[in-house]
């Protein structure tokens, strides 16, 4: 995930196919409401937990740019 603009109301940034694919399948568990731990996620989907953590750290660094 990369960072390319950031103001006060919207943010562009890029994301790797893998990267969209992760945010997809998250997304999916959510609204279906199933709960899955990590381990059944990375069955299901085929993501290894350190690629969604690293994610994750992308996502909260962004986020804290914008306050």
């Amino acid at each position: 995930m990369k960072l390319i603009q950031l103001d006060n109301e919207q943010s562009t940034v890029i994301l790797s196919k893998d990267e969209l694919y992760i945010i997809r399948s998250i997304i999916g568990e959510i609204y279906s409401g199933v709960c899955v731990d990590s381990e059944e996620f990375e069955t299901i989907h085929g993501i290894e937990k350190d690629n969604v953590l690293k994610l994750k750290y992308d996502i909260y660094k962004i986020y804290d740019q914008l306050k």
